[in-house]
Formats: C-alpha cells, sequence, structure tokens
C-alpha cells in the first residue's frame, strides 16, 4: 500500500481540540506540524498532506499555510514526503512553480503539489469564482505552463567550470515560451531542475471535471469514498481514464481518507468515541451537516430519527450545484438513504459529515477493512487522517502501520531519498 498522513493538527473529529491533551494551545506554533511530520516519518509513511482553506471558517481554522509550512518541514526532516495544496485558480504558473523547485530543493527531493481549483473564497481575491468547467481549463494551461517552466533546464546544465568561470552552460538552459489561452511564461526559472525534476502532482477532486483532469495529470489522487463498491467503481474509472489518457500503468495511484479511531479493544474504541462525540455542540452540528448536505432543511426534525429522505436534494440535481461539498454529496447520501443513522447520530459522529471512511476499532478490525478495500481494487492505498490528537496520530503510527507491516501490506522502510523513491514513480525527463 501507499499511505499518507493528512494533516489534521486538531483531529478530524470536530471539537475534538477540547480534551484537556489536544495541544491546540500550539495550533501557531511550527512545533505542531513538526510532531505529526516527525511521527508520519517514524512509522515511514510516504508523505504527509496539508489541506488549505483560504478564507475565515470559524469552525475549521486552518493556521498552516502549505507552503511555508511544507517550506520549513522541509528542512527538519529527512525522509517523509511534503504535499502541500496550492490552488490554479487564484495563483501563477510562474510562482508556484518556482516555489515548489525550491521546496524540493530545501527537501532534497520530497515537494509534492495538492492541485486544486478551489469551489470558495472568492471574496478574498480580485475576481468572481469562474464556473467549474472553466476553472479546469484554466488549470490544464496552468499544468501546461509550469511543467514547461520545471523542464526548462537540462538535467546537466550546471557545469560549474572553474576554469572559464561559467557555472552553467547557456547552452541547456531555454525559454518556457508557454502561450496558453490563460497564461503567458517565457521563463526559464532562475534555478536549476530540482531533485525531482518536478514535484510529485496529487488532485482532489472528483467530479468528472476533476476526474478528467486528475487521469491526464496526477500522480497520486486522494478522494472521498466510504462504500467499497463506489470506491471500486471510482478506482476502475480513474484506470480506465488514465488508460484512455496515455498514462503508464498504475497511475495514478488512487488514494481515499479513511479516518480511524483505534483502541486496544473494540468496546475501549467506541468509549472514546462517544466521549469525543458528546464535546460537539448539537446547535452548530445541524448548521454544518445543513452545509454538508447542500442545504437541506434540517429545522424541526427529530434529532432520534432518520433524515427524512424527501428532505435531501437529489443525486441528479446536486451535480449540477456549485457549493465546494458538491463532489462529495453522494457519499453523505448514501449514508442517509442506506444506513437510516439519526439526525443525531449523523452530527455527532461528526467525520461522517465530511465523507471519509470512519472506523472505529482495533488495530486488527481496522487493518482488515483496509486489506479488504486493497486487495478488492477500491485503492492503492489510503490517506489517513486522525480523528483526533495527539493521540490518535500515535495510535496510527504505533498500532496501526506496525500491524499493516505485519501483514506484508506495507514497506518496513524507505526504499529511496525521495518521494518519487517512495511512490515508485519516475523521475520525468524534460520535455519541451
Amino acid at each position: 500500500m501507499n499511505l499518507m498522513l493528512f494533516h489534521s493538527p486538531l483531529g478530524r473529529m470536530t471539537h475534538s481540540w477540547r480534551r484537556a491533551t489536544s495541544r491546540s494551545e500550539e495550533l501557531t506554533s511550527i512545533e505542531l506540524a513538526l510532531h505529526s511530520a516527525q511521527r508520519a516519518e517514524d512509522a515511514k509513511l510516504d508523505a504527509m498532506f496539508l489541506s488549505d482553506t483560504p478564507f475565515y471558517d470559524p469552525g475549521d481554522i486552518m493556521m498552516y499555510e502549505p507552503v511555508t509550512t511544507i517550506a520549513a518541514l522541509g528542512a527538519l526532516t529527512k525522509r517523509v514526503g511534503l504535499v502541500g495544496t496550492i490552488p490554479t485558480t487564484y495563483t501563477q504558473p510562474y510562482d508556484v512553480a518556482r516555489y515548489l523547485a525550491s521546496i524540493d530543493f530545501i527537501s532534497k527531493g520530497r515537494a509534492g503539489w495538492n492541485i486544486v481549483t478551489l469551489a470558495s473564497g472568492e471574496e478574498n481575491y480580485s475576481h468572481d469564482l469562474p464556473p467549474k468547467s472553466e476553472r479546469y481549463a484554466i488549470a490544464e494551461d496552468y499544468l501546461q505552463a509550469a511543467t514547461k517552466l520545471w523542464d526548462a533546464w537540462d538535467d546537466d546544465a550546471v557545469v560549474r567550470n572553474l576554469g572559464n568561470g561559467d557555472w552553467v552552460d547557456p547552452a541547456r538552459v531555454h525559454r518556457a515560451d508557454h502561450h496558453g489561452p490563460h497564461y503567458r511564461t517565457r521563463g526559464p526559472l532562475p534555478m536549476p531542475r530540482s531533485p525531482q525534476g518536478r514535484p510529485v502532482l496529487v488532485q482532489a477532486g472528483q467530479s468528472p471535471e476533476g476526474r478528467a483532469f486528475g487521469a491526464r495529470w496526477a500522480e497520486v489522487v486522494f478522494t472521498s469514498q466510504n462504500r467499497l463498491e463506489l470506491a471500486q467503481e471510482f478506482y476502475a474509472d480513474m484506470r480506465d481514464r488514465a488508460e484512455r489518457s496515455g498514462r503508464p500503468d498504475g497511475i495514478p495511484k488512487v488514494l481515499p481518507g479513511i479516518v480511524p479511531l483505534i483502541a486496544s479493544t473494540q468496546d475501549e474504541a467506541e468509549k472514546i468515541a462517544e466521549e469525543i462525540a458528546e464535546l460537539y455542540p448539537l446547535d452548530r452540528g445541524l448548521i454544518e451537516l445543513s452545509e454538508f448536505l447542500l442545504g437541506a432543511d434540517l429545522a424541526g426534525l427529530d434529532l432520534d430519527e432518520p433524515i427524512p429522505l424527501e428532505r435531501l436534494v437529489p443525486l441528479d440535481l446536486a451535480k449540477e450545484m456549485p457549493q465546494l461539498t458538491a463532489s462529495r454529496y453522494e457519499n453523505l447520501y448514501r449514508i442517509v438513504v442506506d444506513e437510516r443513522p439519526t439526525l443525531r447520530q449523523m452530527v455527532r459522529t461528526g467525520t461522517k459529515t465530511k465523507g471519509h471512511q470512519f472506523i472505529v476499532g482495533t488495530p486488527t478490525t481496522i487493518a482488515d477493512r483496509m486489506q479488504a478495500w486493497y486487495e478488492a481494487r477500491a485503492c492503492d492505498g489510503f490517506v489517513i487522517i486522525p480523528p483526533y490528537m495527539p493521540e490518535g496520530l500515535d495510535a496510527i503510527c504505533d498500532d496501526l502501520v506496525p500491524e499493516l507491516v505485519a501483514r506484508g501490506l506495507f514497506r518496513a522502510e524507505y526504499p529511496g531519498t525521495t518521494l518519487r523513491d517512495t511512490l515508485g514513480l519516475v523521475r520525468p525527463a524534460p520535455v519541451r
């Protein structure tokens, strides 16, 4: 398997930060992010993944801006990959290509880019958010420009000729000369080609447009799937799309998110889950759940009864809606329709409102589930999201990962020095 850690500094279960041991008082320090990166590295996880929210959300405080954070962590760690989320909609290819090349040098070849187009946050920028189809057209042009910039230097361009004083051979440095419908850049970057040639490209999007883009560009796809059959359909669809796009076999790697709440016994795990659920105010939970259900009217409902199905947005209509959560809506819809949890259970479970697979159990039972998905061709591994911190992360690294290693499902050591080595990806040759 490939295993990445999703950096969730206060835990995925909403309001788990209210626990006395959560280290929430350290949220503004690099030490909290460094603790997660070092724990991931100790467990030999492939990478630590940082998401981003480029706007203020009182329910999801995002202190760690990804670019600066992975740059800092690159200098403080040795083997774990560092994947930062950067949107294409409100940034420029030249800047981002330069940032990531620099981070790849700082980390000695461990940089990754989670490519997103954004679905909200336009209030903080100078122009409105384009429609989804246009955002992905912009992203397509953006990646073409960035790739030309990363490839502008030949791998042997640096000659360091002490005799004639040439540090670089000018004939081996080329202009990018990208003239696309949205971006123009001459290039080259003011630095050599980085250790990985290009950062590892990750993509998190599961709409039809997102799937098409990921099949063309991504080397890793992070997805939200909580049902085996839907995960298998997504996996098969991405494989088919990638093959038709001429991608190498096995690329992109598909990694669904998983939120494992782990304890030595089932009873203990369920007790922890219940204790954390008690920390989540129901009034706030109802507001958040309504948002994730695309504005479903939950007013006046009995908390101890399932949500009436007529209150849900039909799936065919949801696919056309612009909300940030629209691409994950089917996951939540299936939970409500198939499992029929009470409204209170949906709110208190917290993570169900995020669309990822949430499992409460022992290292053995959770490893059983992960193995079943992996062997059923539903994924190539997982992005593991701690339900609470720091003990939830400790249980992942100290108990779950060793169980997967013992089963031969995960390696015990890093196979090389770069993130591409770890993921089994080739270093791309320059293409011009």
